[in-house]
């Protein structure tokens, strides 16, 4: 049998040298990747267990460019493989339970390939709708708050989370195994991700997990996939907890297997303990990137360098720091400790740079990179050169809002970041009645506001529903809109401390790959502004392909969104940006082949 055979030896693992073998005989699974033996923990995702093998060459484009992991959660699609014949299938979202096949997905997909797909996939049978008050989607900090909150109101409440374990980005969770020492890794962030989840479990709250929302109706309806079948869901509230996915930077070489986002690393790093790669470089904007990069240097990982685009801290940040200090003192003191632990550990951190290219060489030790930073505010200055095995990018955050946008509540656009934020009222209610959005979803603040307007959220939404609110939650809503306001203000002084000069989201230069899905160049979308003479992104899908591909659009609409503030032609709106469109989440044509079978409910 496959799961007998000798696998080969790992090399990412953390705390382990290069060529050993971490696992024990009861919690492993060996899987075939092209061939080669590859050791798994059981219950891991297969995009680990990969990335900890060695391999991050997973896709093949149309043009023949390779494409590895980047957002690690679900997003980008960059991770599709084949498994078991089954082609288009998301490395970072499957769970190794027992030996499977996988090899390389060569795009278009083949005739024969698609076939077997359908045909192994069976005919996902709707189910009939369920209809609770509430339905929360998103089990991160907000969404988990949100569900607590409304169900000790009394009000029957179903939460809905896309991956196998609730936690979100923030709370995720290490995945249970004998061999990983788990309190070896236990921190704030992992107990009280865990009592949230601990919550959820005893409050009587019905759980939809591994669960994607395909599509959303008005006035909030849901159709959800989850285990090859379809359900709808009717609820008399909507809690909209969906949060962000981190946005990369356009240079040459951005696409590149190896080249992932900052959290797709974190999420290797927290969940399964697999490390991103044995040399590591870290690029971006933000306090994550700090994090991430001492949690990979105690965990094994040599981190080259560490490029902020923002500029030194000075005294000129002093005000910022004071006001950050007032705001989270702990978050702040956490954040100095973070830099504190970096320095002590001989990482080089470069203040005013950002990734300027990177190029794949082989090296004797086997495929590397070549990362070039620069100081982008001068461009006379030396660029510094690192080999690495994988660069994590971290350029900000856009706000997964595909759902609220279907069901249709307004939002502005966010100038500066080419994204959308949504139209909100005190209790977090949108524009449209029955809907709620939590966090950062709805706009980008991080976890504990988002914690915050769960509380606020989920109370309210059982109060519009005639359910009395305990007092004690009367107390909890007023002590998390005084928190949130702290949080504000702390957050506000952070990206003030944090914010880089102008200019460095420039458009990408003619050769450099805008669109991922649909390597759509920076020259075909100036040439399709000029041919159009609309500043409408519509305009631009139409006549370029931009944002037609896989993730519809998730990466290359903020770039070009900002690239047509920027041309100045006409005012911006959201009218004028992407136009939601279902699937939101991947779904199996035998499913939607299937749907008018759902009749009236």
């Amino acid at each position: 049998m496959l799961a007998m055979e000798q696998a080969s030896p790992t090399t990412n693992y953390c705390g382990r040298e290069k060529g050993t073998e971490p696992r024990s005989e009861s919690s492993n699974v060996v899987i075939s990747f092209e061939g080669r033996k590859i050791s798994s923990r059981i219950g891991e995702s297969l995009l680990a267990a990969l990335v900890a093998a060695g391999e991050y060459h997973l896709r093949t484009t149309k043009s023949g460019e390779s494409r590895g992991p980047f957002c690690g959660m679900g997003v980008c699609q960059e991770c599709l493989v084949e498994i078991d014949g089954a082609p288009c299938q998301r490395a970072c979202v499957t769970k190794v339970e027992k030996p499977i096949a996988v090899k390389r997905q060569i795009d278009p997909v083949s005739i024969s390939g698609r076939a077997k797909s359908l045909e192994s996939a069976g005919c996902e049978k709707p189910s009939g709708a369920i209809k609770p008050d509430i339905a929360v989607v998103g089990g991160g900090a907000g969404g988990m708050n949100a569900a607590i909150w409304a169900a000790r109101s009394g009000a029957d409440v179903l939460l809905i989370d896309e991956r196998p374990q609730l936690g979100g980005q923030y709370f995720k969770q290490l995945i249970p195994a004998p061999d990983l020492e788990a309190e070896r890794w236990e921190d704030k962030q992992f107990r009280n991700g865990r009592h949230l989840i601990g919550e959820i479990a005893e409050s009587g709250i019905k759980l939809l997990n591994n669960a994607s929302v395909v599509a959303a109706f008005e006035p909030c309806d849901l159709l959800v996939s989850r285990n090859k079948e379809l359900t709808i869901v009717k609820p008399k509230k909507l809690i909209v907890a969906t949060g962000a996915y981190e946005l990369g930077l356009l240079v040459p070489g951005w696409t590149l297997p190896g080249v992932m986002t900052t959290g797709s690393a974190q999420v290797l790093l927290r969940s399964y303990r697999v490390l991103a790669g044995r040399k590591v470089l870290i690029a971006g904007n933000g306090p994550l990137n700090f994090q991430v990069g001492l949690e990979l240097a105690k965990a094994g990982a040599e981190v080259k360098a560490i490029a902020e685009a923002s500029p030194a801290p000075s005294a000129r940040n002093m005000r910022a720091f004071l006001e950050m200090l007032a705001g989270d003192p702990e978050l702040t003191v956490r954040g100095a400790s973070y830099l504190a632990g970096l320095i002590r550990r001989g990482v080089p951190i470069h203040y005013s740079a950002s990734l300027a290219s990177v190029q794949p060489i082989t090296g004797a030790g086997g495929p590397l990179l070549k990362t070039v930073l620069r100081d982008w505010t001068n461009s006379e200055a030396t660029e510094k050169c690192y080999e690495v095995d994988a660069v994590c990018i971290g350029y900000g955050f856009a706000p997964s809002n595909e759902i609220l946008r279907a069901l249709g509540c307004r939002s502005i656009v966010n100038e500066t970041k080419g994204t959308l934020d949504a139209v909100r009222g005190d209790d977090c209610e949108t524009t449209r009645e029955p809907v709620f959005a939590v966090g950062d979803c709805a706009r980008f603040g991080g976890s504990r506001i988002a914690e915050c307007e769960g509380v606020i959220a989920g109370n309210a939404a059982a109060r519009s529903l005639g359910f009395e609110i305990p007092g004690r939650a009367k107390k909890a809503v007023k002590l998390a809109r005084s928190s949130k306001r702290r949080q504000q203000n702390f957050q506000s002084a952070l990206w003030t401390m944090f914010k880089p000069a102008e200019g460095l989201f420039k458009f990408p230069g003619d050769e450099v790959i805008a669109c991922r899905c649909e390597e759509v160049a920076g020259r075909e979308i100036a040439d399709g502004l000029m041919a159009t003479g609309s500043n409408e992104a519509g305009s631009l899908k139409r006549s370029t392909r931009a944002g037609m591909g896989r993730c519809q659009g998730r990466y290359c609409g903020p770039e070009i969104a900002r690239f047509l503030i920027d041309s100045g032609l006409d005012s911006i709106d959201e009218t004028k940006l992407w136009a939601p469109r279902p699937p939101i989440k991947p779904v199996t044509v035998a499913s939607l082949a299937n749907f008018d079978s759902f009749g009236p409910n």
